[in-house]
């Protein structure tokens, strides 16, 4: 048995490589799907925010001062129950702070700003001491550097605090007056901790916290606190393992709460949404990587069928003398098999070996290599099985056959019937995965993972009919025209059409398989770049700190007074995860600064952007002075129970109101004196309240609006319906009713509530509000920049919108700001850049105010996008291209050498009657050379093929609105080009070869 291995170790050595190849190609799949499970944790952990890693449960207020003892046990209860519900989050840190509100901070400055003290779990390790030290006795405390350095405190510094709470009637006492010392002043070692978002402590939304410690805050006397139960996930302790576990550790978190109280809103948290993203990148990869490996396995077996049967083939004689002899079948099967199934069995484990560094080198996230778990023995498993399967078909007939057809040269006819049969079989599997893929909208799961395969299989053997007949063509034209040595190749290769057929067949799935990998990867990358292009908007986005809305929308304005370069974006903030994002831009800028895609459809930009700014009426605008409103009540409004207010916005964003009333039926005229409309007032809206008790109904009808002696608002504008609109949302019987009549605007309440707002909104801007839509949106309502609902006029709708995706809105900013009920902060503001903004407008930005707290550009979110498990699986096609040339020219050496028997003899004989050595070398080269010229061409139209049929059902992990039909053709001709130059290196080698063979032989006939 070792004297054969021994004997023909080249064929044993090709043997172990393809079960090698065919484990590695099995196994890789669950190994990368272990190895991008790591990598998407690393990447959701880099991009996730704070909160995601927090677990916090509704706040407990304890009150010491209230008399009712059953309030202060269901307290202690709801304590001791949260306490329960933490214990199972095992492997999170628990975080417990108990807060008040304090003042006296302000040393001599006596204010009414209170400030929180907070006890707080763990504080000490998180900070380090600019100076002093951390608050451990009784009656110490610490501040951040911020707050030390605005009240100008030190530690060693005393302070008198005094405990205070907020009421409606403002801050209230809540305890004496104690001396507290600080004993150091801090900063934050990572201020972006999961530990410093709980209750904003560093004040990057609110005022700075003081920290203390539990026992000064037990010896404090106070009435009130408020304790916080949290817990926060260490990020070393999130792996692909332990997601399950934790999130059976939020059920039963929640079914605790549950159990202690049914209405119970459960544990605050967004963990649940980053272990979604999480699992949704294993869950892509997973999708893809079959489909990945299943060509390569499909090649490898196909592969060792063929080295397996060529070689036995050449040890006929030498079995069929063995069985002549009288050995037994014990003896006949190792004589047949053991020189074939011991090289494919030593690949298993040397192919399993080998993946999880292979594996290590390519997918991303590094780290330590994937160790070998039960997944991958399984696949190396079934590779095995799959091996040892293609290898025994190809001995079958070897291991039962009768003497006479071993010692016979010649195959047997029911081989070629069987043969036929196959071709047939896999022509048919193509045709029916075609129209199941393209006709019956199947999908690529299941069996169905092979689809790409058997279409490319299905091309190879098609082409494989035909090549008997066009070698004959082609070696009677080159005949012809005298070029031997492509005749002698084209009529040699004719008449022995199973090695030159088995192949093409090989190096069209090589091609086929590598083809189709290369269009899948070019695909998915300009789909992920088109991703990047939309989620961003423009090819450079400046992210700000929260500003004032008018105030931002100026100073973008103010550094690009041209608007080539910036744009002011404000998104809204959706209500809900069903509202559909909306994003509101300057639109006198958008067509220039945005990123335009192909994938939106026809887009003109520039009607785009005038579409969503239509012509605006003037708004009404009022200055300083005193300002005159006519009020006349209907019967049913008591005397000196209504107020009407007119609501006014400055430039500078300042709310100001005119209140006019208590109004009586005696009294038509009353003024109001307006100061901080220096620069002139913008009118937004008009409310009224009662302070009637037993109201039922009431009405007023607004004549006019006078200020100097000019009309502000005559009565015939005020009854414009055009003017006004009511707060969209709230239930009819809520809102303020406004209806024109001839003397003025008619404002009613049915049915109103005592000392409640009613509010009629003014409009100075196309309303319903212009928009530009992508896909379905519900309803006719979206989100405005103020988080209020407001009515929209679809003007387009496009496949998609930049900034916005496929589902979701673009309003004009200036538009959306008029129509917001009041002046207020942006919560996400950005600037949008051009590609070729120079510096000097970020430095205008930065002049004006604004303080930018990110910069991303196109790149750096297809980066991240890059880092999906979608993308991050089509990584194992270099590992599959690889072993993909391995195999072909492992294919191609195959059938040179089996080859020699029968072309040697023949070059001799050519040489012997004086043919060049130049012509016969060039008849091997012909020979193996235009096989793989033709696998080339047809393994192209078989990758196209298969894309046809299979690409809409790949999933590629991106949009398919954002997906090309076709990649673009250059890389793919690269990557085909440079197999072919390698296949080309091993057909010389092997026309060297077989040159120095017959010349050997020469010597030695």
């Amino acid at each position: 048995m070792f004297t054969q291995l021994a004997a023909r170790w080249g064929q044993a050595l090709t043997l172990f490589v393809l079960s090698m190849a065919a484990t590695v190609a099995a196994v890789s799949v669950p190994a990368f799907a272990v190895a991008i499970d790591r990598a998407a944790v690393d990447n959701e952990l880099a991009t996730a925010e704070n909160i995601e890693l927090v677990v916090s449960l509704t706040p407990v207020s304890v009150d010491s001062s209230d008399s009712d003892d059953g309030a202060a046990t269901a307290a202690s209860e709801d304590l001791a129950a949260y306490a329960d519900a933490r214990s199972k989050l095992a492997g999170f840190t628990p975080v417990t702070t108990g807060q008040i509100q304090v003042q006296g901070l302000e040393p001599g400055q006596p204010t009414n700003e209170a400030y929180s003290l907070l006890a707080r779990d763990g504080f000490c390790p998180y900070v380090t001491f600019a100076e002093g030290r951390c608050p451990v006795g009784n009656r110490e405390a610490a501040l951040p550097a911020d707050l030390a350095r605005e009240f100008k405190l030190h530690a060693g510094d005393g302070v008198v605090l005094t405990p205070v709470r907020r009421t409606q009637d403002g801050l209230q006492p809540d305890g004496p007056p104690a001396s507290i010392t600080l004993v150091g002043v801090f900063e934050p070692k990572d201020a972006a901790a999961p530990y410093w978002v709980l209750q904003d402590p560093l004040g990057k939304l609110d005022t700075p916290k003081l920290f203390t410690n539990r026992t000064t805050l037990q010896t404090l006397v106070h009435g009130h606190e408020t304790i916080w139960v949290d817990s926060v996930l260490p990020a070393d302790r999130l792996t692909p393992e332990r997601v399950p576990q934790i999130r059976r550790q939020l059920d039963a978190v929640e079914e605790r709460l549950m159990q202690e109280d049914p209405f119970s809103a459960g544990p605050l948290t967004t963990l649940p949404r980053l272990l979604d993203r999480i699992e949704g990148h294993g869950e892509n990869a997973r999708a893809l990587l079959p489909i990945a490996a299943a060509p390569l396995i499909a090649l490898c077996w196909f592969v060792i069928h063929l080295a397996v049967g060529h070689g036995i083939w050449g040890r006929r004689l030498e079995i069929g003398a063995v069985v002549l002899r009288g050995a037994k079948w014990p003896t006949r099967a190792a004589t047949v098999s053991a020189e074939s199934l011991l090289p494919l069995l030593a690949g298993v484990p040397a192919g399993l070996a080998l993946t999880p560094p292979l594996v290590w080198l390519i997918a991303p996230g590094g780290g330590e290599p994937v160790p070998i778990d039960r997944a991958q023995l399984l696949a190396a498993g079934l590779a095995a099985a799959g091996t040892l399967a293609a290898g025994l078909l190809a001995l079958r007939r070897e291991l039962a056959g009768p003497i006479g057809s071993l010692l016979r040269q010649v195959p047997p006819r029911s081989r070629r019937l069987a043969v036929a049969a196959v071709e047939v079989l896999a022509i048919a599997l193509g045709i029916v995965v075609v129209v199941e893929l393209r006709s019956l909208d199947g999908n690529l799961v299941g069996v169905m993972v092979a689809a790409p395969v058997l279409i490319i299989l299905a091309v190879a053997m098609l082409a494989s009919l035909a090549v008997k007949p066009l070698l004959d063509l082609a070696g009677r034209w080159s005949l012809r025209r005298g070029r031997i040595g492509p005749a002698v190749a084209a009529f040699y290769l004719a008449r022995r059409p199973a090695g030159s057929v088995r192949l093409l067949v090989v190096l069209v799935l090589v091609f086929g398989t590598l083809g189709f990998a290369a269009t899948a990867t070019d695909v998915a990358a300009q789909g992920r770049l088109a991703e990047a292009q939309q989620l961003l908007g423009a090819a450079r986005v400046l992210e700000l700190q929260q500003v004032g809305r008018q105030d931002f929308l100026r100073a973008v304005r103010a550094a690009d007074p041209e608007g080539t370069h910036a744009m002011a974006v404000v998104p809204a903030r959706s209500t809900t995860d069903d509202d559909p994002p909306v994003v509101a831009v300057d639109s006198t800028r958008l067509a220039r600064v945005a990123l335009w895609s192909e994938h939106y459809g026809a887009v003109d930009p520039a009607k785009i952007a005038a579409s969503l700014r239509p012509p605006a009426p003037d708004p009404t605008m009022v200055g300083d002075g005193d300002l005159t409103a006519d009020l006349r009540p209907d019967p049913f409004t008591k005397d000196e129970s209504l107020t009407v207010t007119v609501r006014l916005l400055s430039p500078s964003g300042d709310r100001e109101v005119a209140t006019f009333g208590p109004v009586t039926a005696d009294q038509r005229e009353y003024t109001d004196e307006i100061a901080g409309c220096e620069d002139g007032c913008r009118l937004t809206g008009v409310t009224a309240t009662t302070n009637d008790e037993d109201v039922r109904r009431f009405g007023v009808t607004l004549g006019s609006l006078r200020q100097d002696g000019r009309d502000v608002l005559t009565s015939q504008q005020l009854a414009d319906d055009s003017r006004w609109r009511a707060p969209e949302g709230a239930l009819v019987t809520e809102q303020l009713w406004a209806n024109g009549a001839a003397d003025g605007l008619l404002l009613s309440q049915p049915d109103p509530w005592p000392d409640t707002e009613y509010e009629l909104l003014a409009v100075d801007v196309p309303y319903p509000l212009p928009a530009v839509t992508a896909g379905q949106l519900p309803g006719k309502l979206l989100t405005n920049v103020d988080n209020q609902p407001v009515r929209f006029d679809a003007k387009a709708n496009l496949d998609g919108l930049p900034g916005v995706g496929t589902t979701g809105a673009l309003v004009d900013l200036e538009y959306a700001e008029r129509l917001a009920r009041d002046p207020g902060l942006a919560g996400y503001p950005q600037v949008w850049l051009t590609a070729d903004a120079p510096a000097s407008v970020v430095d205008r930005l930065r002049e004006e105010g604004l303080v930018i707290t990110g910069d991303r550009t196109v790149a750096s979110i297809q980066a991240s996008i890059d880092r999906s498990g979608a993308a991050l699986a089509l990584q194992s096609y270099q590992l599959g291209a690889g072993v993909t040339v391995l195999v072909g020219l492992g294919a191609l050496a195959l059938i040179v050498v089996v080859d020699r028997r029968t072309w040697s003899p023949g070059m001799r004989a050519l040489r012997a009657q004086g043919t060049a050595e130049r012509t016969t070398t060039g008849a091997a080269l012909w020979s193996y050379g235009g096989i793989v010229v033709t696998s080339a061409v047809t393994g192209m139209l078989a990758a196209a093929g298969a894309w046809f049929a299979a690409g809409e059902r790949l999933p590629l992990g991106v949009d398919e609105a954002l997906l090309t039909d076709w990649p673009r053709w250059a890389p793919v001709a690269v990557a085909e080009l440079l197999v072919v130059a390698v296949l080309f290196a091993g057909v010389a080698a092997g026309g060297w070869w077989q040159r120095h063979v017959i010349r050997r032989q020469q010597e030695v006939g």
